[in-house]
């Protein structure tokens, strides 16, 4: 977290995240329209995202992470342009009686303004979600897939006509521990 230089709080994950990435496992650039979503590729239980999105502004645009073999759940990430907002709706993300569903927004007013494009950067830990908008919004939730199966990523419109998408995203791994405090050690020994 910091300030920005008319003094809001802005956030953004920590860069040593960036460390964590492997290589990466999906790019896809093109449109979705309502009659055809777009498979863009599959994804770990562990990943980092960005994306660029001009949604269409008859409709709601967007992604769906689909957790399920059948394509029962998943998690949908989209830009609502009448509103001018941000949603991660998570009804359809677990059949666990015990998960909550419901949507979380954030206002987004650039979705407002036509073929202006949206950044996105969407960090998932299995069960976690973290949605950055800007540097301004950020929605952390909880989704509880209850698969194991492979996850995949679709691009997504409602509206009439059609949403532009460019997305790449990385499987994040643990790093070595071992590898990354032995120099720290030796450091430490040789001061």
């Amino acid at each position: 977290m910091s300030l920005t230089a008319d003094g809001k709080v802005a956030q953004r994950p920590a860069r040593e995240l960036l460390a964590l990435r492997g290589p990466r496992v999906l790019h896809g650039t093109g449109h979705a329209t309502r009659h055809e979503p777009i498979e863009i590729g599959q994804v770990g239980h562990t990943f980092d995202l960005t994306a660029v999105l001009v949604p269409d502004t008859t409709g709601t645009s967007g992604l769906r992470l689909i957790t399920s073999t059948d394509g029962a759940e998943y998690l949908d990430i989209s830009l609502d342009p009448t509103a001018g907002r941000l949603v991660v709706d998570r009804t359809h993300a677990s059949p666990d009686a015990r998960a909550r569903g419901g949507a979380y927004t954030a206002p987004c007013p650039t979705a407002k303004r036509p073929n202006t494009p949206v950044e996105l950067r969407v960090i998932v830990d299995r069960s976690i979600a973290e949605v950055y908008l800007a540097e301004e919004q950020v929605l952390t939730l909880r989704f509880y897939p209850s698969t194991d199966g492979p996850w995949r990523l679709q691009a997504r419109t409602t509206g009439s006509g059609r949403s532009e998408f460019a997305v790449a995203a990385w499987n994040l791994a643990p790093l070595d521990i071992r590898k990354v405090s032995q120099p720290a050690r030796w450091a430490a020994q040789s001061a």
